[in-house]
């Protein structure tokens, strides 16, 4: 009765690897699809682009309030304003990746109101810093799918291993699942680099995977120690 569960269980995970096979072996299409398409992309901008740095140009502006009712703060919150109506009136002008901006900042007071007023306008004339712009951000975009595929591959080899199993505590599942978890380090290093910030979800999945990876291999390792016990 046992060893018919069991062959019903092994069946299931091989049937679970198989159509996960197939899957993974679409992605991987898409993924080298989609990687040619990002570097072709960065190529064009840098090639097709126009060189003049005044072929594209861009302007815009926008604006915000940011207003204090005084009379409506608790108590214990002071607010000593030294603003007078007209006489806060200042304009800022820098230049930043060949783009001009100006920001105008008026401030007034009126019964206890007070409203900071900002104007920010931007011109920029340097289409050389959009090109390259476009073309990095291309770059980067086939380097993230990349790790995908690199991703991808290796699951898809668990996948595999799994299909052709005996028992999910096999060497080679337990191998397989090892490299998928290690696999998956350089595509979350690239998007914490990439978002300058710690992504701790997909920490915790890596984690998850390598843990996992870890707990399968010391089952695999019991059930040869129970096989030989046998």
């Amino acid at each position: 009765m046992n060893s018919t569960k069991n062959i019903d269980y092994v069946k299931r995970i091989n049937t679970l690897g198989k159509v996960s096979k197939i899957i993974l072996i679409i992605m991987r299409i898409f993924c080298i699809v989609g990687m040619v398409a990002m570097i072709v992309g960065g190529i064009f901008c840098i090639a097709v682009l126009p060189s003049d740095s005044t072929a594209i140009t861009a302007n815009g502006s926008a604006s915000y309030e940011f207003i204090v009712d005084t009379a409506k703060l608790p108590s214990y919150v002071e607010v000593e304003s030294d603003v007078d109506i007209g006489e806060d009136n200042k304009d800022t002008e820098f230049e930043f990746l060949g783009t001009e901006f100006s920001i105008k900042d008026i401030a007034s007071e009126d019964d206890g109101i007070e409203k900071y007023t900002f104007d920010a306008h931007f011109n920029s004339k340097n289409s050389t810093i959009f090109r390259y712009g476009v073309a990095g951000a291309c770059f980067a975009a086939a380097i993230y799918v990349a790790f995908t595929l690199i991703v991808v591959i290796f699951a898809g080899k668990l996948a595999k291993a799994l299909e052709k199993c005996q028992s999910p505590f096999e060497e080679s599942v337990t191998k397989a699942m090892k490299h998928f978890a290690f696999s998956l380090i350089p595509a979350g290093l690239f998007l914490i680099i990439d978002g300058q910030s710690i992504n701790l979800t997909m920490v915790l999945i890596i984690l998850a995977v390598i843990i996992f990876s870890y707990i399968f291999s010391y089952g695999a390792k019991l059930q040869q120690e129970s096989d030989e016990t046998l």
